[in-house]
């Protein structure tokens, strides 16, 4: 399987050949995790951190009426590394949404990867920034965008932060969200999210089934939600480095 973690952080920073095989070392003991999982708990002690290799997961508060916000989507590849409090205590629940297959990095290893190879300490420093952009990218998405504008950037962000980790996808993505989750993570009730998605589907934009979803009209889905991916992309990288990527994706 090709490693996504190692996909995100190499699109965040060149690494070489000794990079590369110190972080596959690391994401050698993945372990399968059943849908609706914690992998960690309001309060925990964060000693180490779980990185997604597949499978859909996701960070969400509480509120004190039992609403639940979930505030960040971790598709493959991505990491719950940068959002406990200084004080080494998680801050939020994170439960995957589906299967997934998840490898626990303490955060003494990758203190010590970094302290030998720099470099990948900037591959994960720009993936923090990353994670920055897409906060406030969805705090617009909330605040300031109506229900269908909203549904489309979201689609929009999956369907792209995906791509950056799968060099053979196409216009359909694994899409495990339930519409209770989607209702909490764009701010809507159930039933407005059913009547958003019925509305694309109506106007030939998208369709989903059997948590698949395929985009039939990808531009028009940008031109809804103002999509723009620059957020997305920590980095303009070379020629070399995009062949590189290629290889070691196929």
């Amino acid at each position: 399987m090709v490693n996504p973690f190692l996909l995100r952080l190499m699109h965040a920073a060149e690494l070489g050949d000794l990079e590369i095989e110190a972080v596959e070392e690391l994401c050698r003991q993945p372990r399968d995790v059943g849908a609706k999982k914690y992998l960690s708990r309001d309060g925990d002690e964060m000693h180490s951190f779980p990185v997604v290799l597949s499978g859909w997961a996701a960070r969400y508060q509480i509120l004190r009426n039992g609403a639940r916000q979930i505030t960040r989507l971790l598709l493959p590849g991505d990491a719950f590394y940068f959002d406990c409090s200084p004080n080494g205590i998680a801050i939020e629940e994170v439960i995957t949404l589906s299967p997934c297959k998840i490898v626990n990095i303490t955060h003494a290893d990758m203190r010590r990867l970094i302290d030998r190879f720099p470099t990948i300490g900037e591959a994960m420093r720009s993936y923090g920034c990353m994670e920055n952009a897409v906060l406030a990218s969805w705090v617009v998405n909330v605040g300031r965008r109506d229900a269908l504008e909203r549904m489309a950037h979201l689609i929009c962000e999956a369907h792209y932060r995906l791509s950056l980790v799968d060099a053979h996808q196409g216009q359909q993505i694994y899409f495990p969200l339930t519409q209770d989750d989607l209702a909490d993570v764009l701010g809507l009730t159930p039933v407005h999210i059913n009547r958003k998605l019925q509305q694309l589907r109506q106007e030939g934009l998208i369709t989903l089934r059997s948590k698949q979803l395929t985009i039939h009209d990808l531009r028009t889905l940008q031109q809804i939600a103002g999509f723009d991916p620059s957020y997305l992309a920590p980095r303009v990288q070379t020629a070399r480095e995009r062949e590189r990527l290629k290889v070691i994706a196929a």
